[in-house]
């Protein structure tokens, strides 16, 4: 597959899972990660090392209708950048090791260490970055039931 179809095909699932989260950007998921990762390998390139998220937790909110709790661990590898994207419910992050860079359209960016936690408010867009050493995050979300748990945009 060219290389130019492939980044088209990454286009159109951008798109689709912009327009509707669910189920046929889950149904172009896979096909979109065997397209890249046949054009990363064919380029002669190993593929890149992932985010990588461990679901700790995941309940509805008793007396609160139409809330969840989402919990992870997440890991960075150094240097990677994530998308911009915005999520359906507020979101709270505590770094545990390396360093991350918290971009938020219109605002400062924000370096967090070890030690330190950030609040990302609902529907905010950002990015993070992560630095030399990458990151280990624990992250906490009171999040819209139902809702993807995050949007991408441009």
């Amino acid at each position: 597959m060219s290389r130019h179809v492939k980044l088209a095909l990454l286009s159109a699932w951008r798109e689709e899972s912009r327009r509707y989260p669910t189920p046929l950007s889950i149904l172009l998921c896979p096909v979109l990660i065997a397209a890249w990762s046949d054009f990363a390998l064919s380029a002669g390139e190993t593929a890149p090392p992932a985010v990588t998220a461990d679901n700790l937790l995941r309940e509805t909110i008793d007396g609160i209708e139409g809330k969840e709790v989402i919990v992870s661990r997440v890991s960075f590898p150094p240097r990677i950048e994530l998308p911009w994207h915005w999520h359906p419910g507020e979101e709270f992050f505590y770094v545990i090791e390396g360093s991350v860079t918290l971009k938020r359209r219109g605002q400062p960016d924000v370096v967090t260490v070890r030690g330190d936690s950030q609040k990302i408010a609902s529907g905010v867009i950002h990015s993070g970055e992560s630095g030399e050493e990458g990151a280990e995050l624990v992250i906490f979300r009171v999040h819209a039931s139902g809702e993807p748990e995050r949007y991408l945009v441009d």
